[in-house]
C-alpha cells in the first residue's frame, strides 16, 4: 500500500504542474474579460492590468506564486467575476456534489437492477433485445437528453423547472425550499443518470455472469434455494466488487462530466464555473477548478484502493 500512496503523490504532483500550464496554452487574451480590448489599450494601461493580476511576471515566477497559493489557501481573485476564487468554488462545489451524488446513486441502482434482470432474462434467451434497448438509451448524448427533457417536461408540460438550482426571489424556507431544490434537481439528475447507466449495467451483468459457474452457486442451486435468494445473497456479494470500483471512479469523473449538464440547465455548480472561466480565459479560476476536479478523481481512486481489501479479503494476501 505504501507504493500506491507514493504513486498517488507523484500523480498529484504531476496534476499540479500540468494544471498550471494547461490554461495558459489556450488561445485568446484575458484582457477582453477584464472589460478592455487589446487594440484600444495603451501600453501603460495594459501593463497596469497585467501587473494587477500578476501576468507581468515571468512564467517561472507565476508558477511560484501558484504553488505558494496552494499551500497558503489564498487562491487570489477571479478575472471575470472580480471575487475571491475560494468563495466562488466554495459556493459552487456543494451544488455539484449534490447533483453528482444523486445521479450516481440513481444510475447505480438502476444500472445494477437492470444488469441483474438481463442475467435472469438470459436464462430464457430473451436478453439480447433487452441489452440493445439499454445500450441505445445509454448511448444518447447527455446534452441531447437534457434538451429533450427540457422540451417535454419544462416547456410542453410545464411540470418541472428547467434552469437553476432553486427558484430565485421565491422566499421559500424550510421544507418548501428543500422541495424546490429537489424539483430543480430532477431533470439534471435524470440526464446525468442516463449517461452513466450503461457502465453500471455492463459491470453488474459481467460480474454476475462471471460467478454463474462457481461451485458455491451450483451448491446453492442444488440445495433448492430460490433464484432470488441465490442472486441477492450469493451472486451479488461477489459481483459487487467490480461495481464498487466503477462507483468510486465514477464519483470523481461525474463531477467533470457535469460541465455540459450544468451548462444546459444553468445549474450553479462547479461545471458552470469552469465553463464560464474557459470562455473568459480566466486563468486562476480555470486552473483551480481543474485542480479541484482532478483531486476529487484522485481521492476517489485512493478510497477505492483502501476499501478494496475490506470488500475482498483475498486481496490482503497478494
Amino acid at each position: 500500500m505504501r507504493k500506491k500512496l507514493i504513486w498517488y503523490l507523484i500523480l498529484t504532483a504531476a496534476v499540479v504542474v500540468i494544471n498550471f500550464f494547461l490554461p495558459r496554452m489556450l488561445p485568446g487574451s484575458p484582457l477582453r474579460t477584464l472589460g478592455a480590448d487589446d487594440t484600444t489599450l495603451t501600453e501603460i494601461e495594459r501593463a497596469q492590468i497585467y501587473q494587477a493580476y500578476g501576468l507581468h511576471l515571468p512564467m517561472h515566477r507565476q508558477f511560484g506564486v501558484y504553488l505558494r497559493s496552494l499551500f497558503t489557501g489564498d487562491l487570489g481573485v477571479s478575472f471575470s467575476r472580480r471575487a475571491p476564487i475560494t468563495t466562488i468554488l466554495a459556493a459552487a462545489l456543494p451544488w455539484t456534489a449534490l447533483l453528482s451524488i444523486a445521479s450516481t446513486i440513481v444510475s447505480l441502482i438502476a444500472g445494477s437492477l437492470l444488469g441483474s434482470l438481463s442475467v435472469r432474462l438470459r436464462r430464457r434467451g430473451r436478453d439480447v433485445p433487452f441489452i440493445l434497448t439499454v445500450a441505445l438509451i445509454g448511448s444518447f448524448p447527455a446534452f441531447w437528453v437534457g434538451m429533450v427533457l427540457i422540451a417535454i417536461f419544462g416547456v410542453n408540460l410545464g411540470v418541472l423547472p428547467i434552469y437553476g438550482a432553486y427558484s430565485m426571489w421565491s422566499g421559500y424556507t424550510g421544507i418548501r425550499h428543500v422541495l424546490d431544490v429537489l424539483a430543480h434537481m430532477v431533470l439534471p439528475v435524470v440526464t446525468m443518470s442516463v449517461g452513466s447507466l450503461m457502465i453500471f449495467f455492463t459491470t453488474m451483468r459481467a460480474g454476475l455472469l462471471s460467478v454463474l459457474g462457481e461451485d458455491y452457486i451450483k451448491l446453492a442451486d442444488a440445495r433448492g434455494l430460490s433464484r432470488r435468494r441465490i442472486l441477492f445473497f450469493y451472486q451479488w456479494r461477489n459481483a459487487v466488487i467490480p461495481v464498487f470500483t466503477v462507483l468510486m471512479m465514477h464519483l470523481g469523473f461525474v463531477i467533470s462530466g457535469s460541465i455540459i449538464i450544468e451548462a444546459v440547465f444553468s445549474y450553479p455548480g462547479l461545471g458552470t464555473v469552469l465553463y464560464q472561466a474557459v470562455l473568459a480565459r480566466d486563468y486562476p479560476l480555470m486552473q483551480y477548478s481543474f485542480l479541484l476536479i482532478a483531486l476529487v478523481v484522485i481521492i476517489a481512486n485512493l478510497m477505492a484502493d483502501l476499501c478494496y481489501p475490506i470488500l475482498d479479503p483475498r486481496i490482503r494476501k497478494t
